[in-house]
């Protein structure tokens, strides 16, 4: 296939043979094959093709080679917490019942077919929906999970979703919320259809669909079509979908295009086919779009008078981060999108530090989670076209896909104001001891302590034991004596805490929270700032001395003299 022909691929459908392009509803009627995509706004692309293959693979594509741009939302996460309160005082007002309040994400691109990022959607996140359209001016690559309308004869179908969580491994029922959502939304969708059936049933209700990464409620709702209906009025009667609008739908797209800045285009639109009496259109959420030299990404969640905003815009998150992840890139924050494995290296001179000890870490952790790790050569290829620097700050991310960020970096001259805090209940044990993102609990922790002129905080555990730190181990003196916590405490086995046990600079052993009082000097350590002298913990003051300076000079010098820095 020549790299710019038109085509269209959908469930083993293969369309080529590009004869026209319409945006004329009633070209549909003509009983040929036709691909359709139209805009949330109601803009309508209609390719018809004369060449047709059934159980067709997907045409083969050069691999994705990940991004590695910023991506930026249309709205930033204060934006869309006050855009959830706007709607729920909307709905306190009686003017909605619900709302899908959605952002669009995107990023620089000037590079070949998003072919070969659907090939890789397809063998890592296969979708029931997934959907491929080029055309003159466009590609989508689609990884929708959602049916919009199934057509046979004059039997349709509707499956609409609402209602998204992570994957569970307890079979968990959904939450409340997203039950009556759900409920919401296909009574919207009964209504529709009345519209155009003679009659209306609703099948499967409330049934949860696994994808993944992400786990789904949702209802199918069938109708008899009305003899004389045709497809100008199907679509004009359905669209847009009632999961990705809302409740009243006319109220809920008042709202929208008042807080929606930037237009959803095709995300949230329909993709598909319709030949004849035939058609299988989705419900265009998980796309990816080309749009001049950029690619687009939608993501949304529906608010309700009972949604957390926080929880809605962690919803968005999880809808975009896998895919995301697979594409490649990063957030504003400079991390990347989805969840994974990470590590944080200091490089001297150009030589990074530490990068054995790193590896086999993370290498451990992902073989204890059963998450996939790259081979050591993907490794060591993308370490080679790193710049140099004197002193830098390398981390290193294994999620969906393999990225190196490398930033210059100055080491901390003052010691540090700590301050102790406790373990949030809600920490999942399971992951303590695994360096992990999102790393959003512990950057907002120390967001947290910093804002009350701290610089980094030590976690009392569940047992009222000393722990670490957000971003630290510690090592503290102690009746005259250097202890670091043990990994029973619940803490990251961090790199230069295994140094200082390695060269005896201190021991292991439980700490309880009132024997903070007792200490005299202290240390936090990681492998990018080394040691750093602790100068108060919760006000009081600790010494720094020639006690302090010289257990700091035996580490560098251990560390020194077995070719590490």
């Amino acid at each position: 296939m020549k790299s710019d022909e038109p085509f269209f691929w959908m469930g083993g459908i293969l369309a080529t043979g590009l004869v026209a392009i319409s945006d004329d509803l009633s070209d549909l009627r003509d009983g040929g094959f036709w691909a359709v995509s139209t805009t949330f706004e109601g803009k309508s692309i209609f390719a018809k093709f004369d060449q047709i293959q059934r159980s067709a693979p997907f045409p083969n594509f050069d691999h994705w080679q990940s991004l590695e741009s910023n991506w930026r939302s249309s709205q930033s996460k204060v934006e869309y917490l006050n855009y959830v309160e706007e709607i729920r005082n909307e709905i306190a007002k009686g003017e909605v019942y619900q709302v899908n309040a959605c952002r669009v994400l995107e990023t620089e691109y000037d590079g070949p077919s998003l072919g070969g990022l659907f090939q890789l959607l397809l063998a890592e996140n296969p979708a029931p929906q997934a959907s491929f359209l080029r055309l003159p001016g466009i590609e989508i690559a689609s990884a929708s999970p959602e049916l919009f309308l199934e057509r046979d004869g004059d039997l349709l179908k509707s499956s609409p979703i609402k209602g998204s969580r992570p994957v569970s491994k307890k079979p968990l029922a959904f939450s409340e919320k997203d039950q009556s959502e759900n409920v919401m939304i296909v009574d919207l969708m009964r209504n529709d259809l009345s519209q155009i059936c003679e009659s209306v049933e609703v099948g499967a209700i409330l049934r949860n669909e696994i994808h993944p990464g992400i786990e789904h409620l949702v209802s199918d709702v069938f109708g008899r079509l009305r003899k004389g209906v045709d497809w100008p009025q199907i679509i004009k009667q359905l669209s847009p979908a009632g999961s990705i609008s809302g409740a009243p739908k006319i109220s809920a797209l008042k709202i929208i295009k008042r807080m929606e800045k930037v237009p959803r285009g095709p995300y949230c639109g329909l993709l598909g086919w319709i030949e004849g009496d035939l058609a299988r259109l989705s419900v265009a959420i998980r796309i990816f779009w080309r749009e001049g030299l950029k690619i687009k990404f939608g993501t949304g969640a529906g608010i309700t008078w009972s949604s957390d905003a926080a929880k809605e815009w962690d919803e968005t998150q999880l809808k975009a981060g896998r895919l995301i992840g697979l594409c490649g890139g990063y957030q504003e924050n400079d991390w990347p999108f989805g969840s994974g494995l990470f590590e944080t290296l200091r490089v001297e001179e150009g030589k990074i530090q530490f990068l054995s000890e790193h590896l086999d870490r993370a290498k451990a952790s992902a073989q204890q989670l059963g998450m996939k790790f790259p081979s050591d050569s993907t490794i060591m290829e993308k370490l080679s076209e790193l710049p140099r620097v004197r002193l830098g700050r390398l981390r290193l991310t294994f999620g969906e896909s393999f990225h190196c960020n490398l930033l210059p970096y100055v080491d901390p001259r003052a010691p540090l104001k700590i301050v102790t805090t406790y373990r949030n209940p809600e920490c999942d044990l399971s992951k303590v001891g695994h360096k992990l993102f999102p790393y959003d609990s512990n950057l907002d922790l120390l967001s947290q302590v910093r804002s009350r002129g701290f610089d980094e905080t030590i976690i009392v555990n569940e047992s009222l034991e000393i722990s670490e730190g957000s971003i630290s181990n510690f090592v503290f003196r102690i009746d005259g004596f250097w202890i670091t916590p043990p990994r029973s405490s619940g803490l990251l086995p961090g790199i230069i805490r295994q140094k200082v046990l390695d060269a005896g600079l201190a021991i292991e052993a439980s700490i309880a929270e009132e024997q903070i009082k007792k200490v005299t000097h202290a240390f936090a350590i990681s492998s990018l700032r080394i040691a750093t002298p602790v100068e108060t913990i919760d006000g009081r003051v600790l010494n720094l001395d020639d006690v302090s300076k010289a257990w700091n000079f035996k580490l560098r010098d251990f560390l020194k003299m077995n070719s590490v820095g």
